[in-house]
C-alpha cells in the first residue's frame, strides 16, 4: 500500500526550517518541494521570509492547514521498489561557487533590497542623457520610440517611459553601488560584472495584429493614390521587461504577483550566475588546456629520449656494419697473401697492395682509430661556370 504525505507535518517542517534543508528528506530540491506543497495546497513562506526572520524584523505567522480539495493522487509518495534506494540514486547537490554565494547573500539581505522611488530624484547622468536623448526619438519597427546615441537601452512605448526611465536609474544607481560598471553604447547597454560583460536592456513586450489604415490613408486609397500600408501595427502590452543578454542572463517581467521594481535583485542574482558559470567554463577550459600542454610537454619528453635511443642505435648498426665489411677486408686479403706464398711468395706488388688494403681495413674499422690522408679530406668542388 502507498504511503501518503503527512501534510501537517510538511507544514510544520517548511515553516520551522528553510526549503534546502527540508527538500533532502523527501529526496528531492528545494524547487520541488516548493510545488509538491502547491500541489498538496500546503502554503509556504515567501521569498526573504528567512532573511527578515535573520534580520529579527517582523514576518508572517505560520498559517493554519486548510482541508484538501485537491486530487487523491497528489496525496501519496513516489512507489519506490523494494531493494532500491533513493538516497544513493539520487546525486548530492554541486557546491556553490563561493563568488556566487556572495553575491545571493548579499542580495539576499533585506537591507540591500533595491528600492524604486515614486518620483525620480537626483537622476543619474546616463538618465538624464538618455531622457534628452528621448527628445530625438527615432520609430523603430514597432513603432515604438528609440533614443539615439550612447544612452541607456530602453525600448518602451511613450506611455510607459517614464516608469522605464524611474527603473533604470535605480538599477543603474544600485549596480554601480555594487562595483559594476555600466557602459552606455549606441543602441545597447554593458554591464561588467565579476569581469564579463552583460548587455541589458528596458523593454515592453507588444501585441502584433493586422495594421487598421487610418482614415487619411483610407482617402487616398479612395482616390487612387499610392500610400505605403504596412502589414502588421504593434499595440504596447503595457508590461515592463528588464532582460540581461536577451533573458540568457536573466529577465524579469511584470505579473500578477509583482512588478519588476519589486525584483530587481533577482536581476542581479541571475546575471552573477550566468557571469559564474562564464568564469568556471573558462576556468575549467584553463584547466584542461594546461593539463593538455602537461601531456603534450611529458610526450615530447618520451619522443626526444625515443629518438636519442634511435640515433643511438642507428650508429651502433652503422659501425657494426663497417666493422663487418673491414674483417671481410681483412680475411680477404689473409687469404690473397695465403695464396701468393703457396704459389712461391709475395711480390713486391702483392706486398704494397696488402699494406694497402690493411690500412683502409683500419680506416674503415670503427674499432681501430685511423687516418687516412686521402680519404679524410673534405673537398669542396667550386661552382662550374656556365658559357652561352
Amino acid at each position: 500500500m502507498r504511503e501518503q504525505y503527512d501534510r501537517a507535518l510538511l507544514l510544520k517542517e517548511v515553516w520551522s526550517e528553510p526549503m534546502t534543508s527540508v527538500a533532502p528528506r523527501y529526496g528531492m530540491s528545494d524547487v520541488g518541494l516548493k510545488k509538491l506543497c502547491s500541489r498538496l495546497q500546503i502554503p509556504s513562506p515567501s521569498r526573504g521570509y528567512w532573511a527578515k526572520l535573520k534580520a529579527g524584523k517582523t514576518v508572517e505567522p505560520t498559517p493554519k492547514l486548510r482541508p484538501y480539495t485537491g486530487l487523491d493522487v497528489h496525496l501519496y509518495k513516489p512507489y519506490i521498489s523494494p531493494g532500491s534506494n533513493p538516497k544513493q540514486s539520487s546525486t548530492p547537490p554541486k557546491p556553490v561557487d563561493s563568488r556566487l554565494q556572495t553575491i545571493l547573500d548579499y542580495e539576499a539581505d533585506p537591507a540591500h533590497r533595491i528600492v524604486v522611488p515614486e518620483r525620480m530624484r537626483d537622476p543619474h547622468t546616463l538618465t538624464i542623457k538618455t531622457q534628452r536623448a528621448f527628445k530625438e526619438a527615432f520609430k523603430d519597427q514597432r513603432d515604438f520610440p528609440r533614443a539615439p546615441g550612447e544612452v541607456l537601452d530602453i525600448r518602451v512605448s511613450e506611455s510607459m517611459q517614464a516608469r522605464a526611465l524611474r527603473v533604470a536609474d535605480a538599477f543603474v544607481k544600485a549596480l554601480e553601488r555594487r562595483g559594476y560598471k555600466v557602459t552606455p553604447g549606441k543602441q545597447s547597454t554593458r554591464v561588467e560584472i565579476l569581469g564579463v560583460q552583460v548587455s541589458l536592456v528596458f523593454f515592453e513586450s507588444a501585441k502584433r495584429i493586422p495594421y487598421v489604415p487610418t482614415e487619411a490613408e483610407k482617402k487616398k486609397i479612395a482616390r487612387n493614390e499610392w500610400v505605403w500600408i504596412p502589414k502588421w501595427q504593434h499595440h504596447p502590452s503595457g508590461k515592463l521587461q528588464v532582460s540581461a543578454d536577451g533573458g540568457y542572463s536573466g529577465q524579469i517581467t511584470d505579473g500578477a504577483q509583482a512588478l519588476v521594481e519589486d525584483r530587481l535583485n533577482e536581476v542581479v542574482c541571475q546575471m552573477a550566475r550566468r557571469a559564474v558559470r562564464f568564469l568556471v567554463a573558462r576556468e575549467e577550459a584553463a584547466i584542461e588546456r594546461e593539463e593538455r600542454n602537461r601531456k603534450r610537454a611529458l610526450a615530447l619528453e618520451k619522443k626526444a629520449i625515443q629518438d636519442a635511443e634511435r640515433k643511438r642505435m642507428m650508429t651502433l648498426l652503422r659501425e657494426a656494419k663497417q666493422w663487418k665489411r673491414a674483417t671481410l677486408l681483412r680475411e680477404y686479403l689473409d687469404a690473397k697473401e695465403r695464396l701468393s706464398l703457396a704459389g712461391g711468395g709475395v711480390t713486391e706488388d702483392v706486398a704494397e697492395e696488402l699494406r694497402w688494403g690493411r690500412a683502409k681495413a683500419d680506416w674503415l674499422d670503427p674499432l681501430v682509430s685511423a687516418e687516412d690522408p686521402v680519404l679524410d679530406q673534405v673537398i669542396q668542388l667550386p661552382y662550374a661556370e656556365h658559357w652561352h
